[in-house]
């Protein structure tokens, strides 16, 4: 099986757009094109070779696959968020 790097962009793409419950807003959120949005979400499915949206109505719903990408991209983002305020405040001294 090949390993992934998952692009923490894309992963606050995807959570932002569960959690407003739109994509189009998502990208109004984060200053992206609704267009540069939906390549990402197409980038995250083909790197994942599984959907993890699917239409819902008007709407996009989760997917399985969906629902467990977003419980670890927010764990994911949670840690990466930390870290970036952990070392904005520390004094970092090297070459």
């Amino acid at each position: 099986m090949r390993k992934i790097t998952f692009d923490l962009d894309v992963l606050r793409t995807f959570v932002t757009g569960v959690e407003l419950g739109s994509f189009p807003k998502a990208a109004d959120r984060l200053g992206r094109s609704t267009s540069a949005v939906s390549a990402q979400m197409k980038k995250l499915e083909e790197q994942l070779d599984t959907p993890v949206l699917r239409k819902a109505g008007r709407g996009m719903a989760l997917t399985p696959a969906g629902e467990t990408l977003l419980a670890y991209a927010r764990r994911l983002l949670e840690l990466n968020d930390e870290a970036v305020t952990a070392l904005r405040g520390a004094d970092l001294a090297g070459a």
